[in-house]
């Protein structure tokens, strides 16, 4: 398949469809989560604790469809399973809320939904062959379905109650069921289980690159859990309407769309090891002001720009560093390692970190004054990264 194809570029169209499904999905699940737990009655070290349950799934599921998907030499069945398990589990959380059957079903949710975005990213790069440089085109697709989504959550949570949240997201979930069935399998997109040397394999992850690379991403997820997991809520205790709430939420993606349409050739262009430490002091200027300044709207317009290096160009870099750190057939095993520890571990412990600290609120200016401390200490991690 080559970019000079129909068939290349309505692959491409239907993977960027497939970012915008998947993202449509997040911008509810993330920034409205502890909104929907704090409706159900639950106080804030409860709520960090289910998400950091749910995030937990993140640290298995990854390495689990990885190792299946080596097997079975596909990797499209693993995302539409997730996509309609996710569904159907989503539906279930509708008629729960004891404490011990959320965490359960959150848990399962999180499990299934790690199907997707790994596989997703291993098929995109193995559609894409030499056209690396398309990857954050494609992605930009999962922006504007993050924004446009995000823009409308919390009025529909408004209008229709907080915990209308498990329906409306299952509901966002019929385009993304819609987009995985039509894409198309790439045909080198990873090696069979037997063609992969896990002794070389191994080694490669013990490498100081590798474990640096590591550190620095995993500090940064930590300091992004009290974001994701209590931002959306904050707003609504500080006063602001759920139009501005959304609004905001939406704003710091538009700065990752607009970042991302440049930043394929800015990571080509400039060393990784130099845009992620330039990421990791920004974003730890970000969660200070954070910390100080949530009171003013215009300083929160200007937090939320940042979030074009804090994701977009971090996201971008990390993604180039995977893809060219690890030879085609350990891909996929590459992908799950740094989803699942950095996403799932890191998410994890900030977020049971933050549900320490929050205290109903209380606690704001703490929890992300210690996210800003994470953030720099992984910008130290990211400049012990070799030159090389």
């Amino acid at each position: 398949m080559t970019d000079t194809t129909a068939a290349f570029k309505r692959q491409c169209r239907r993977l960027s469809w497939s970012y915008f499904g998947y993202f449509a999905v997040l911008a509810l699940m993330v920034p409205y989560l502890g909104v929907y737990l704090d409706a159900l009655g639950f106080e804030s070290r409860q709520i960090g604790e289910l998400i950091a349950i749910s995030t937990l799934c993140r640290i298995i599921g990854p390495p689990v469809w990885a190792s299946v998907g080596d097997r079975l030499g596909r990797l499209l069945p693993l995302i539409r399973a997730g996509v309609v398990a996710s569904l159907v589990l989503l539906l279930a959380l509708t008629q729960l809320e004891s404490y011990t059957s959320v965490a359960l079903m959150l848990g399962l949710i999180s499990f299934f939904w790690s199907a997707i975005l790994p596989q997703l990213e291993v098929v995109t790069l193995g559609s894409l062959g030499a056209q690396q440089h398309l990857y954050s085109r494609i992605r930009m697709g999962g922006s504007i379905g993050f924004i446009i989504v995000a823009l409308i959550t919390a009025e529909i949570l408004a209008w229709g109650g907080k915990q209308s949240f498990p329906l409306v997201a299952a509901v966002l979930l019929l385009p993304l069921l819609i987009a995985v069935s039509l894409l198309q399998e790439p045909s080198s997109h990873t090696a069979s289980h037997g063609d992969i040397d896990e002794e070389k394999f191994w080694r490669r992850v013990r490498r100081r690159p590798f474990v640096m690379f590591m550190l620095s991403t995993l500090l940064l997820q930590i300091s992004f859990a009290p974001f994701y997991a209590f931002f959306a809520l904050y707003l609504n205790q500080l006063g602001y309407a759920p139009m501005a709430v959304g609004g905001l939420i939406a704003l710091g993606v538009a700065a990752e769309v607009v970042m991302f349409m440049v930043a394929g050739r800015t990571v080509v262009r400039y060393p990784v090891r130099y845009l992620l430490m330039f990421c990791l002091a920004v974003t730890a200027i970000r969660w200070a002001l954070l910390a100080q300044f949530a009171g003013s709207l215009l300083w929160l317009v200007g937090i939320q720009l940042i979030h074009a290096f804090s994701f977009a160009l971090h996201h971008s870099a990390a993604m180039r560093f995977v893809h060219r750190y690890f030879p085609a057939a350990q891909h996929s095993r590459g992908q799950a390692i740094y989803v699942s520890i950095c996403f799932g571990g890191g998410g994890a412990l900030g977020a049971w970190l933050a549900g320490l600290t929050w205290q109903q609120g209380a606690g704001a200016e703490t929890t992300f004054m210690f996210a800003a401390f994470a953030t720099l200490l992984g910008f130290f991690a990211a400049a012990a990264i070799p030159r090389d």
